[in-house]
């Protein structure tokens, strides 16, 4: 009977051990390291897919894309009312990768800095266009935009309706 008490104890530490990390990592990846974040602007639920997953975003609603714990992120799409708006994208701390387009670079003025790593965030605009924004507000007027922004949506039938003008 000892035998298995100690067993059994042994189990139960692993697994609360095992579900701490899992938990600090979950964590440590939306607050530290180089993130990226979309802020959907459109008027319809746009959904960010990868390969077994998807993120939904609500109008209005900003979501973290990558967080700080990976480099970059496997093939994403981007997707509205059903429609394909954007495919082929990696993000990562300093670029986005299009496929079929060149790589989109951004300075280090573009990145939100703070002392647990940067932050970086895109917008899903109005006109269906992934623009990226400044880390204020106030400098956006200033900055153009990098070399390869903004990418213009996948014209669809069905996702004409989440755009205006």
């Amino acid at each position: 009977m000892k035998i298995g008490m100690r067993i059994a104890r042994v189990v139960v530490l692993l697994v609360v051990v095992v579900g701490i990390l899992i938990a600090a990592e979950s964590a440590a990846g939306r607050f530290v390291g180089h993130r990226v974040y979309l802020r959907n602007s459109t008027i319809c639920e746009v959904v960010v897919m990868q390969e077994h997953d998807g993120i939904m975003a609500k109008p209005g609603e900003t979501v973290l894309v990558k967080s700080g714990l990976i480099d970059r992120t496997p093939t994403m799409m981007i997707t509205a009312n059903w429609d394909i708006w954007f495919g082929g994208l990696h993000f990562s701390a300093d670029r986005l990768q299009v496929r079929g387009n060149s790589d989109v670079i951004f300075p280090s003025l573009w990145l939100k800095s703070s002392l647990i790593g940067t932050t970086l965030t895109f917008d899903l605009t109005r006109q269906g266009q992934l623009v990226v924004l400044p880390p204020n507000d106030a400098t956006q007027i200033a900055l153009p935009q990098p070399e390869g922004l903004p990418l213009q949506h996948r014209l669809g039938s069905r996702s004409d309706e989440c755009i205006s003008g």
